[in-house]
């Protein structure tokens, strides 16, 4: 009887039954997937995205310079 896994499909649940089974059938390698790198690509792409706008206004303001807000003397 194969039982379902969420993930596994049934040829893989049914081959994992099939060797555990048997004692001295040949193991199959298995290969842990490498962990996700979320985190790392969205930290280095918000640093680009930060620099790539800084960039931006340094240009827009060598372009069209904006009237700084000063505080009025009184």
């Amino acid at each position: 009887m194969t039982y379902f896994i969420a993930g596994n499909t049934a040829v893989e649940n049914a081959r994992s039954l099939a060797q555990s089974a048997l004692p001295n059938a040949p193991q199959q390698e298995y290969y842990e997937p490498a962990p996700r790198r979320t985190v790392a690509v969205r930290a280095q792409l918000s640093a680009v995205l930060r620099k790539v706008a800084e960039r931006e206004l340094k240009l827009a303001d060598r372009i069209d310079p904006a009237p700084r807000c000063e505080p009025l003397a009184g």
